[in-house]
């Protein structure tokens, strides 16, 4: 027993010393808090003369009078918490690469009627409407001839240079979908313009001035902001707009479940995830460049969390079984023309059984809208 104990005391000691080599004053991981005030401020670097330079500015600027710190010990203060506010407005702008759209936070239903109110308080007058679609068009507006519109002084300097717009009218259409993430709604815009007087009624894929296209949405951004706490809704219009199919789940050619998403790959990928973690799907992996998650049917998300140790959960995430490799079911997005296909997959070359495939892509589904 003695000899263990002597060998255990030797350990201990060196151990204790092995700290201050480490920690200690002097040691490698030592506290440099205290530092900077022993710092001293060199004079600033001269260019010989004859060689050009280009003026470098202070990175961190040193005020001219600077009082010396006290001696000792300092203990640098924390810094002061920043101040979160939850006071977020329900309508964004956003953008993706040429595309733009306002993200409100409303079901179609909704905004609708917020929408017709804005062209009514702006008198801009609609040549068509259809609740059922989302669609509002809006009558030729000449911008030499209706300066005093409240809408059309607030389009015009976007017209951008060297683009006429004398003797033309400009008509927007907008179209309100469902959004991806359920209970949102996203707002597009089209600009088009033609000859006063014409009556073509045809509408570009994309809008003839873009800036125009932003202006509108911007404007409407700011109404919808200030005014959507007021109640102006038309029921009646209201209860006529349905959901339109955004989001559909059919079958392919060989009979197995697809479900169809109105939407670009970055949005669907993200929505695809999001419904996966409500539904309490485990995904044991991800392949963004491939559009696959793996997913494990056997397990909960919850269930699996709840297994996992503290540095598990600090450091990363546990190393998968093999045994499970094997076991894993792929949802697989796909882009194809203007959306995004989602299919459930054994692998690349095998499709799942089609009636496990459909549950999932109904549970997907249901988590989306």
């Amino acid at each position: 027993m003695k000899p263990v104990l002597g060998a255990l005391t030797l350990v201990t000691l060196g151990s204790l010393s092995g700290c201050g080599y480490f920690f200690g004053e002097d040691g490698y991981f030592r506290d440099r808090g205290g530092d900077y005030q022993a710092a001293v401020i060199e004079p600033r670097m001269t260019v010989p003369a004859g060689v050009e330079s280009k003026p470098i500015g202070d990175l961190l600027p040193v005020p001219g009078r600077v009082e010396p710190g006290p001696g000792g010990k300092f203990q640098t203060p924390r810094p002061q918490a920043l101040m979160v506010t939850a006071d977020t407005s329900d309508f964004s702008l956003q953008q993706n690469g040429p595309n733009r759209w306002l993200l409100a936070q409303r079901t179609p239903v909704e905004a609708w009627p917020l929408v017709r109110q804005f062209f009514s308080d702006y008198q801009v007058p609609l040549s068509g409407e259809n609740p059922r679609l989302g669609e509002l068009e809006t009558s030729g507006l000449v911008f030499d001839q209706q300066a005093e519109n409240p809408l059309v002084r607030r389009l015009v300097p976007a017209v951008g240079p060297n683009r006429r717009t004398d003797g033309q009218e400009q008509r927007f259409r907008l179209r309100i979908e469902p959004g991806v993430q359920s209970g949102t709604s996203e707002i597009q815009v089209v600009h088009t313009s033609r000859s006063q007087g014409s009556t073509l009624n045809s509408w570009p894929e994309r809008s003839d001035n873009p800036n125009l296209e932003r202006a509108l949405l911007a404007e409407l951004e700011s109404y919808l902001s200030q005014s959507a706490d007021s109640d102006s809704a038309s029921l009646v219009a209201a209860q006529g707009m349905g959901q339109s199919d955004r989001v559909t789940l059919e079958q392919d050619g060989a009979g197995n479940p697809v479900l169809n998403m109105q939407t670009d790959f970055n949005r669907a990928w993200a929505a695809v995830g999001e419904a996966l973690n409500r539904a309490d799907v485990l995904v044991s992996d991800i392949n963004r460049s491939a559009g696959v998650y793996y997913v494990d049917l056997e397990q909960r998300a919850s269930q699996q969390q709840r297994k996992r140790g503290f540095f598990a959960r600090m450091f990363g995430r546990d190393k998968p079984q093999e045994s499970a490799s094997e076991e894993r079911i792929q949802v697989r997005l796909t882009p194809v023309a203007n959306r995004v296909q989602v299919t459930v997959e054994k692998s690349i070359d095998t499709a799942a059984d089609a009636a496990e495939a459909r549950q999932l892509l109904e549970r997907i589904r249901n988590n989306l809208t």
